[in-house]
């Protein structure tokens, strides 16, 4: 119930109850929450009051609305935090849900003028392709392909990259340690065939990411991502330096 003496808002007591139904799963990812109507009779407050709890928790993600059949749960969305190097699975497991990954395809193929120049290798130089569907939840959140210098990594195998993820399998079975990277990402909207595989409508909202990893001071994959926009967000940590 709310606490009609507490210095906290009535508005604000709403919000915060409706966040902690959606965190502990009383309304589940996509379901419909109950109507203004009835949120207004379960918390005995007006419907301004609902209203104002409504509109702060869609602007802020945790809702969203459809046009004549009410107002749903947002699905869980991502955090990453770019302050240091990091790996799309383990960031995944963090933040509590379980990663996964398909492997659409792994092929090996002369590197593109692109490829090559975003790598710093000859143009007829040898590249591993590997286009893989990341999940968390089994539920799509990114499609992303690598691109490996196969110089720097002629052992590796799509099993290997399977069972251990690329990084860790560069690592394990290469002597390659991935540990720097930098990384550019801008808002897009999502084509035909990146739709199909990330379950969402062509041009839903997405972020589109351009990684170059390096290892001892190789460059030794260029990597390409769509990440859907409901799914992820990115979070940057800046230092304490003072502006002069």
């Amino acid at each position: 119930m709310l606490d009609e003496n507490s210095p906290l808002s009535l508005y604000y007591q709403v919000k915060s109850i409706i966040i902690d139904n959606i965190k502990n799963k009383v309304w589940t990812m996509n379901s419909k929450i109950p109507a203004e109507r009835e949120l207004c009779e379960m918390y005995k407050v007006s419907r301004i009051t609902v209203r104002q709890a409504l509109k702060e928790l869609e602007d802020e993600g945790y809702l969203y609305r459809k046009q004549g059949k009410g107002t749903f749960v947002t699905g869980q969305k991502f955090v990453q935090r770019l302050s240091q190097f990091y790996s799309f699975s383990e960031e995944i497991a963090k933040m509590g849900a379980i990663p996964s990954t398909k492997t659409i395809s792994f092929d090996i193929s002369e590197a593109d003028p692109l490829i090559a120049e975003k790598l710093q290798i000859g143009s007829n130089e040898m590249v591993f392709a590997i286009k893989r569907l990341r999940l968390a939840d089994n539920e799509p959140f990114g499609i992303e392909t690598s691109y490996v210098v196969y110089k720097y990594a002629m052992e590796l195998k799509e099993e290997d990259v399977n069972q251990f993820g690329l990084y860790n399998a560069l690592k394990l079975k290469c002597g390659v340690i991935p540990n720097e990277a930098t990384e550019t990402f801008e808002a897009v909207n999502v084509g035909s065939e990146d739709a199909k595989y990330l379950n969402v409508s062509k041009n839903a909202a997405a972020l589109h990411l351009n990684r170059i990893t390096s290892a001892n001071g190789n460059k030794i994959e260029y990597c390409v991502s769509t990440i859907r926009g409901d799914k992820y967000k990115y979070t940057i940590q800046l230092g304490s330096t003072f502006l002069k």
